[in-house]
């Protein structure tokens, strides 16, 4: 018993009841009413779907999706513990930025530039254990060479960062040393965000500065097997910079972004957004075009250990299927140290947090690559009508 209906004699309280019922009841017959129609509504006529095999839209391939970009919240190989998980997934590439600043590649500068292959050897090598070709982000300036030392700032000289750039790619790309072919060399990782330089397509700490002296020194690596140099792996797509990028005369081989959208169908008016702006550029329509990180918000959120992050994934591969990219790169493969609560942006969790895999693991377990083909509804598809698609 409340407090009000203590201190309420009883005829007051039986008064308020039948007030509210005389104002509440023709409500609740109204809200019945509504129920009835809705669910007659619901019960309405069979659909009559129609699906012709004999006109087939096109194959389906899933390989663009198995791809995965493993971030840098350590300083070492974070994919050695799960190399078997990632193969069951069957990966077409694995990302890798941190280049110069995670594994001490790069010491010294001018004439006396060195290099130490051996830890990046290995993160290389995981990636080549779960059956992945690199994309190597050339990223970030080795401290060695980096104006005030900043791993962020632009070189002390130019032809350094050009150097390093060949060697990189002769070192990994060339007969004589890992032979490895076709290789993705992206310049940079997010050149548009301050945490890694706040660089911009023009002006005093230029991107298109950074990129020209990647793509010499591309052009002066010797005796490599087939590679392909790209951009800009800014942090959405921007039109100035893609224009920049191809308007540059540099060596672009491929164009990249990262898409952290949660409305999945954002992710099919980038592709259509970006072929309409290189249309006054045709041989740019047919390079291909990575998003070399995707999810739903590039926060840690605790969504992405649950189901909803499974679904966006779904979602957004959906609607690439047709006219999507070359590669929809997934991050992360697993979460970096300290994320108990689960809000990393990994597939599976740390081998601190008992590399358990989340929901998001089991989209990309798919494992046929070929599903089958897209299938047209009778009477409809014959009349470009996409909505009868399946």
């Amino acid at each position: 018993m409340t407090f009000l209906t203590q201190q309420t004699k009883p005829r007051t309280v039986s008064l308020i009841s039948v007030l509210a019922l005389l104002v509440f009841l023709p409500l609740m017959l109204l809200a019945v009413q509504n129920i009835a129609v809705l669910i007659t509504r619901a019960t309405g006529t069979p659909a009559n779907i129609v699906v012709d095999t004999t006109s087939v839209l096109e194959p389906i391939d899933t390989n663009f999706y198995h791809a995965f970009a493993q971030g840098g919240e350590e300083s070492t190989d974070m994919l050695a513990p799960v190399i078997g998980d990632i193969r069951a997934l069957r990966p077409k590439v694995i990302r890798l930025d941190h280049l110069y600043d995670h594994y001490d590649v790069v010491s010294g500068s001018g004439g006396s530039i060195a290099f130490n292959w051996t830890k990046l050897d290995a993160a290389v090598n995981s990636i080549l254990a779960t059956g992945a070709r690199p994309i190597l982000a050339l990223s970030y300036m080795p401290s060695s060479i980096a104006q005030g030392g900043s791993v962020i700032n632009p070189p002390n000289d130019w032809n350094d960062w050009a150097t390093v750039v060949q060697r990189t790619i002769e070192h990994f790309s060339g007969k004589g040393e890992r032979n490895l072919s076709g290789v993705y060399y992206e310049v940079w990782n997010e050149p548009d965000l301050a945490q890694f330089g706040g660089w911009k397509p023009g002006g005093a700490k230029s991107y298109m500065t950074l990129y020209q002296y990647a793509s010499t020194g591309a052009r002066r690596a010797q005796n490599v097997n087939t590679f392909y140099l790209g951009g800009p792996s800014t942090t959405g797509l921007y039109k100035t910079w893609i224009l920049a990028l191809v308007q540059s005369g540099a060596r672009v081989d491929f164009l990249s972004w990262h898409t952290y959208q949660a409305d999945p169908i954002q992710y099919d008016r980038d592709q259509r957004n970006v072929i309409e702006w290189l249309l006054p550029y045709p041989r740019f329509t047919l390079i291909p075009k990575l998003i070399t990180e995707f999810g739903f918000t590039g926060d840690k959120s605790t969504l992405y250990g649950a189901h909803y992050a499974a679904a966006h994934a779904a979602a957004v591969i959906r609607q690439l299927i047709t006219g999507g990219p070359t590669y929809l790169v997934s991050f992360q493969p697993k979460d970096g140290p300290g994320q108990e609560s689960g809000n990393g942006w990994g597939l599976i969790t740390h081998e601190t947090n008992g590399l358990r895999k989340k929901p998001r693991y089991y989209i990309f377990s798919f494992r046929r690559r070929h599903l089958g083909d897209r299938l047209c509804q009778r009477q409809r598809c014959r009349h470009t009508d996409t909505a009868g698609e399946f």
